[in-house]
């Protein structure tokens, strides 16, 4: 509900409106949990306590108070002060106990906020899209820090972890591209080294710093990728995955901007949506041939590719998961591939932000196949790989018979050799070789 709409319903008469103005507390007329607000923040009661709801987008506030109309403010709701543009540091007091979802998402003025220390959790998305946001205490009671909780602070330089903390969920710091240091010193569920955060046994890699250049290598023994792991780590050229990676979760290197080459290993399985997106001086891509699933988008917009081999065994594609890569010209799908999402192969985005057809692409694939039917049902030129394959298996065949014609008639002229004169066999062998000469070029024509 708007600011205004609640302005309307809590002025009852010009004597309440007088009294609230003067005290700058907040009233409603049945003080019964209905939403209320004090022109800046809108309030709702539950259990005996506040729960501020709302806070106005131009407000400029430093601090939440403590208290309202004698009751005490414990808990902010889910998206309470989402787009609040004016608001640089803020303090929120100790009787908060709870921050919803979203909370301070979108706060592109937020610098600095000091955060009460009673909290359990860094909820999912509290401060995404805090493009200022450059320090934040977590207090000490934290043990989870939620998706995409610090999605795209990109001021974001240092974070410090909680001796408590033990859950640290994907995409938490994606796209932070300024961090360069995670002080887990405190913390005994995770461990910064090299310039990754990994989880205390060393199988998760979870946010690598922005300032790692050159040439990454994956550790042996790590199993998984997270989520946004190494999402705009600009200065990566070159990485090298061990046979221990099973997993490279969502934007796990999105927008690695110079990443040229990948080395896969055999062991890998799966490779999440968006895993490689914008990832725009990328050649070329050799993949194991363990993988069973490429997600949507897993490498769109890498417009610098120009060869992609996937190999048999990859059951599925994704959506749009080689869209957008302008150099990529042909692809060749294997038999295994069972699903193929709409816009995989083929299709750039246009000057409008739409899918279109691209020039001079060609899908190879065998007909009857999941390949066949999306080169079909999608327009894009493709050709059959099998029939290729049945000619050149007969080119083979025909060659073998003639050689094995050549072989034998070469065994008949040395077992008749005893009996023939010398001028004779050396014609007949001339005669025979010129014969199996000509066959042999009649059957390559």
């Amino acid at each position: 509900m708007k600011i205004s709409k609640l302005l309307s319903a809590i002025i009852a008469g010009a004597s309440l409106l007088s009294l609230s103005a003067i005290n700058g507390f907040a009233y409603n007329s049945e003080q019964g949990g209905e939403p209320l607000t004090d022109g800046t923040f809108g309030y709702e009661l539950r259990n005996g306590s506040y729960t501020i709801i709302s806070c106005n987008v131009d407000a400029m506030v430093e601090e939440i108070p403590e208290l309202r109309n004698g009751y005490a403010i414990t808990a902010i709701d889910d998206n309470a002060f989402t787009n609040c543009g004016n608001i640089k540091t803020l303090t929120i007091p100790d009787t908060v106990t709870s921050i919803g979802a979203n909370a301070f998402a979108s706060c592109e003025a937020l610098r600095e906020i000091r955060l009460p220390s009673k909290i359990k959790s860094i909820s999912k998305g509290m401060f995404a899209g805090c493009i200022k946001l450059e320090k934040v205490d977590i207090p000490d009671s934290v043990d989870t820090i939620g998706s995409y909780a610090f999605y795209n602070c990109s001021m974001l330089k240092e974070v410090i972890l909680p001796g408590q903390l033990n859950t640290i969920e994907p995409m938490a710091f994606s796209e932070c591209s300024s961090i360069e240091n995670i002080d887990a010193s405190e913390c005994s569920s995770y461990v910064f080294e090299d310039g990754m955060l990994f989880n205390k046994s060393k199988k998760n890699v979870y946010r690598g710093a922005t300032t790692l250049t050159g040439d990454l290598r994956i550790p042996e023994g790590v199993t998984t990728i997270e989520a946004g792991a190494f999402s705009v780590c600009a200065g990566i050229e070159n990485l090298y995955i061990p046979n221990s990676v099973e997993y490279i979760g969502d934007d796990a290197f999105g927008y690695c901007v110079k990443l040229k080459s990948i080395d896969f290993s055999e062991g890998l399985r799966t490779i999440a949506p968006i895993a490689f997106k914008n990832c725009a001086a990328l050649q070329t891509l050799d993949f194991p041939t363990t993988l069973q699933e490429i997600g949507e988008g897993a490498f769109y917009y890498c417009t610098s590719l120009t060869r992609a081999i996937i190999p048999e065994g990859t059951v599925k594609v994704g959506d749009g998961a080689f869209a957008d890569c302008s150099s990529l010209n042909n692809v060749s799908i294997p038999k295994s591939v069972t699903e193929i999402g709409a816009n995989a192969f083929g299709f750039i985005i246009n000057a409008e932000g739409e899918y279109a057809l691209k020039e001079d692409f060609n899908l190879s694939v065998f007909s009857g196949t999941a390949g066949a039917e999306y080169a079909k049902d999608s327009k894009v030129e493709y050709s059959y790989v099998d029939r290729n394959l049945k000619s050149t298996a007969f080119i083979i065949i025909a060659v073998g018979l003639i050689l094995a014609a050549i072989v034998f008639a070469i065994v008949l002229m040395a077992r008749s050799r005893k009996g023939a004169p010398h001028s004779a066999k050396k014609a007949a062998k001339l005669e025979k070789a010129k014969e199996a000469e000509e066959n042999y070029k009649k059957i390559i024509d």
